[in-house]
């Protein structure tokens, strides 16, 4: 008996640790949430568009503004609270040239206005944050695609995971 519950651990730890890397970003609290960051640029692969969450890779415009442009808030995160500080995010400094994005899960993302995955030379614009481990990993809260911007939003209900200071 304990030989059998022995196997039953070591069998389901060998099915979890492979999952462990990609739970890791799932979240708000892996990334660095004390700052807001806006990016732009164009979609550079095919990526995922599946759960639990979809992701792909964004090459940055090499010459992003100070601050995040005027673009239309999606409803939800229209609160003052919430709208100053998606326009206020200071541009991506980080040393990277393509961000990998991880976006909501088709069901979530379909509910906010995009029900189909983004393709590869298409338009994104998003406010989110860096991951805290990963640098090269991020998430954003409200992302905007397309030529014609269309807002969708990517927190759970109207509010931004955290209420970071605003930038100085």
């Amino acid at each position: 008996l304990a030989t059998a519950g022995a196997a039953a651990v070591v069998a389901l730890g060998t099915v979890l640790i492979p999952v462990l890397p990609a739970a890791a970003h799932h979240g708000w609290p892996g990334f660095e949430t004390d700052r807001l960051v806006y990016i732009a640029g164009t979609v550079s692969s095919d990526g995922v568009w599946g759960n639990p969450h979809s992701q792909f890779d964004v090459t940055l415009d090499s010459n992003l503004p100070a601050d995040t442009p005027e673009l239309a808030i999606p409803e939800q995160l229209q609160d003052p609270e919430d709208s100053v500080r998606v326009k206020a995010a200071l541009s991506y400094k980080g040393p990277h040239k393509e961000l990998e994005v991880v976006i909501a899960p088709p069901a979530w993302s379909g509910r906010w206005g995009l029900g189909r995955a983004l393709k590869i030379g298409e338009r994104f614009r998003a406010v989110g944050y860096i991951n805290q481990t990963n640098d090269g990993l991020f998430r954003p809260v409200v992302f905007w695609y397309g030529d014609n911007n269309v807002p969708v939003n990517q927190v759970l209900g109207n509010t931004l995971p955290v209420r970071a200071p605003l930038p100085k």
